[in-house]
């Protein structure tokens, strides 16, 4: 309602303000229309604009509300109940509400409601785009399914997705994977798992309960994935990883001391085994004891490999293993050649000498459009074919690493002079001994390159002490620089395929690095073994669906690292809008925001759908809704 203003002459031929009460209005298609409910005339009660502005709310709270006027103002009360009467007696109240209420049915037919905008709220933002595509790789691999099939229950089984999924987005602790899960990610939403009931007790028991399904699992997933995308393992890559314990390690099995490959050799370690196809997607993985030498493990992993393959239609003859020197040794390379497995390994260096077998070098270039040169020659004493690598940028590499080593042991042996010239320096021969058996170890590839000599007194008081650099041994150590030999049972003539074969090693090596950096298994805080390799198998799944979505990106020509599609990804939010409407009720609405052209093209590639949830309303009235029925009762006369 609004007061409408016009001019009128009275009979004195004065302009005056003559008032009118009118409604505005749409129609039942939309259209806004206006009309007057009654003449209000001169108003000369209320010549003051607030007075007609208290008066018309009080109307409209008595014709719309049913509320009893209480301006406080005997006049205006009055006047209220005048032309309220009057609306009523010329029947344009009910009319007017009667188009209200039609109009009204038809913005909800439609969606549409009145609210304020004012109360407009964002609340409980989540993240859902990396969520979406980890559970959609997860269901797409069949997961849940199969651990429904192993006797887990509906919601055990996709707690365990869930888990899965959190591990290869955000790899922390199970402590602070509760955290994640109730503050910032979507994923509970998405699983209809209650918030509530997750701690980290119960992500312990689901791992541990996960590892007991290792090698089932495992199989299952492998088979999954080749039959979903056509792949036919014709090469598996064999590598050894470890990882390293914080803590003193008491009483495990698992927890030995061993070369760590992040020489941290003051703490124990754990080996993780994996054998990977050309793709990029697992096959087997084992964990082993710290002190497990590399070469043990070979016949293990194949041994566990044979049935599984020979389910799949494999001939043992089909099935190339790719390792690298640490693992080729003669009993293992003999143990390939009984089985009938094809094999390419890099020749053990120690003692190794070739000659050309007179066929020519040949030139290629590396993916980084680095010149390789290949080399077919002969090795005394190996039936095998043998091909030399020779790698310009390696050689490079390689020499730079040699000459800072040679740096390192001469600063080194020049610190052991000054501490035998100065006074009150290390002088005693047992210490400089033990000094100088501690630079070897730092730098085991040069010190054989240098002549160290030195001389002591009848009270083992060093007096002398000196050294040279053999530049002969120097030379032939330079030589070798960026040269390796490959050598293979393959009966294959063209030196261009045998060095692609061994070069797809450089997918487990990926493999791992992903394990390490991306899915954060180093170092372990677990204090026993089952928690060790819970932890570790959880990395092991959470790697399976992060080479899933990397195989499916790349194969859509997509390339990058797991951490920039997590980050791009999770510019997708779910949100909840509130809004108060015109009737006090408050309504709720949960929806995910739109992807970015980014999120779009994974999604494509992936072949998901943009929205992962469906768009959700709630209304909540309030506690005391409006009376609606109207009460007409006017004040009491006085007398």
């Amino acid at each position: 309602m609004h007061i409408a203003t016009v001019y009128k002459t009275d009979s004195s031929g004065v302009k005056r303000n003559y008032y009118r009460l009118c409604e505005s209005y749409r129609t039942s298609c939309g259209e806004p229309r206006k009309r007057m409910l009654c003449a209000l005339g001169y108003l000369e009660e209320l010549p003051e604009l607030k007075d007609r502005m208290l008066l018309l709310n009080c109307i409209e709270e008595l014709a719309y509300r049913a509320q009893r006027p209480m301006s406080g103002n005997e006049t205006i009360d009055r006047l209220t109940y005048h032309y309220y009467d009057r609306i009523v007696s010329n029947g344009k109240l009910s009319e007017v509400q009667g188009l209200m209420e039609e109009y009204r049915r038809e913005l909800e037919r439609k969606g549409l409601e009145k609210v304020n905008l004012s109360t407009l709220k964002n609340i409980d933002p989540r993240e859902i785009g990396a969520e979406h595509v980890c559970l959609s790789t997860l269901q797409r691999l069949g997961v849940g399914e199969f651990l429904q099939q192993q006797g887990w229950s509906v919601e055990d089984a996709h707690f365990a997705l869930m888990q899965i999924a959190s591990r290869a987005i955000y790899p922390v602790s199970e402590l602070k994977t509760v955290s994640y899960l109730k503050e910032n990610s979507g994923l509970c939403e998405l699983m209809g798992i209650d918030p509530a009931k997750v701690n980290h007790q119960r992500l312990y028991k689901s791992a541990r309960r996960l590892y007991e399904q290792h090698e089932r699992l495992e199989d299952f997933l492998h088979e999954r994935v080749c039959s979903l995308f056509d792949i036919r393992d014709e090469i598996l890559l064999f590598d050894l990883t470890n990882t390293y314990f914080e803590g003193r390690m008491q009483g495990s099995k698992l927890a030995r001391f061993g070369r760590s490959k992040e020489k941290r050799s003051d703490c124990r370690i754990v080996v993780l085994a994996a054998v990977v196809n050309a793709q990029g997607l697992l096959v087997r993985t084992r964990i082993f004891e710290g002190n497990r030498a590399d070469s043990s493990t070979l016949k293990e992993i194949i041994e566990s490999l044979t049935g599984e393959q020979i389910r799949r239609g494999k001939n043992k003859e089909d099935i190339t293993i790719v390792m690298d020197a640490g693992i080729s040794t003669r009993e293992n390379l003999e143990y390939l050649k009984e089985n009938k497995y094809r094999y390419i390994t890099v020749a053990r260096s120690a003692g190794l000498k070739y000659n050309s077998a007179g066929q020519g070098i040949r030139q290629v270039t590396d993916n980084k459009k680095q010149i390789i040169r290949l080399e077919k020659v002969t090795v005394q004493d190996c039936p095998d074919t043998c091909l030399l690598v020779d790698s310009q940028a390696k050689t490079l590499k390689e020499k730079g690493m040699y000459e800072r080593s040679c740096q390192y042991f001469e600063e080194g042996l020049a610190s052991i002079l000054t501490g035998i010239q100065k006074k009150g320096g290390t002088k005693k021969l047992d210490k400089v001994c033990e000094r100088l058996g501690r630079l070897k170890s730092e730098c085991p590839a040069v010190w054989k390159d240098y002549q160290i000599g030195y001389e002591h007194n009848e009270r083992n008081i060093v007096t002398h002490f000196q050294w040279e650099r053999k530049e002969s041994q120097s030379i032939c150590s330079e030589s070798k620089h960026g040269k390796y030999v490959l050598r293979t049972n393959i009966d294959e003539t063209d030196e261009v395929n045998i060095w692609f074969f061994y070069n797809i090693i450089r997918v487990v090596e990926a493999t791992f690095r992903c394990l390490k950096s991306d899915l954060d298994i180093r170092p372990v805080y677990h204090k026993g073994d089952d928690g060790t390799k819970a932890h570790l198998n959880l990395a092991v799944l959470a790697y399976w669906v992060v080479s899933t979505v990397n195989y499916q990106l790349s194969n859509a020509g997509i390339h990058q690292l797991w951490t920039e599609t997590v980050r791009v990804l999770q510019t997708q939010k779910v949100i909840s809008n509130q809004l108060v409407r015109e009737d006090g009720a408050v309504v709720e609405i949960r929806q995910s925001t739109e992807p970015n052209e980014l999120v779009k093209e994974l999604y494509e590639a992936l072949k998901l759908k943009e929205n992962p949830i469906k768009r959700r309303k709630f209304v909540v009235h309030p506690a005391h809704p409006p009376n609606k029925e109207i009460n007409l009762l006017r004040p009491r006369e006085e007398g």
